[in-house]
């Protein structure tokens, strides 16, 4: 019985982490924060380089900078068209309510929102 049960055990933590590395090398885009620069009191720049699978497709991704609680002070929402290079460093930027300390991906996806339009230029951080 306890070797039915171990046996289970490892094939369930076996398929979770093939499960988990598959989703994370299939992701149509992906994200890194590189670096932050000051520009004023109220505005920061973030640089995250971008690599998308299949370019000719609109994406986006969520960016945030942080304070030094690592609290969020800014997010921005960056739209990248179709389009462009696979691999490209981007600088982002956005407005800050409190001094910029550091920055994240928070996530990126190829399904934009209703409310994305991939032509506008509203939304480039190019």
């Amino acid at each position: 019985m306890v070797a039915v049960i171990a046996v289970l055990l490892v094939a369930a933590f076996l398929f979770v982490g093939v499960r988990a590395l598959s989703d994370r090398f299939n992701r149509p885009v992906t994200a890194d924060f590189i670096s932050q620069e000051h520009i004023d009191d109220s505005t920061g720049r973030l640089w995250i380089d971008v690599t998308r699978k299949d370019p000719s497709v609109p994406s986006y991704c969520i960016v945030t900078a942080v304070d030094y609680s690592h609290a969020e002070v800014g997010r921005r929402e960056v739209i990248f068209p179709a389009g462009g290079e696979k691999h490209e460093r981007v600088a982002v930027e956005m407005p800050l309510r409190a001094p910029l300390v550091s920055g994240r991906v928070y996530g990126c996806s190829d399904k934009l929102p209703f409310y994305m339009d991939a032509d506008s230029d509203f939304y480039q951080a190019r």
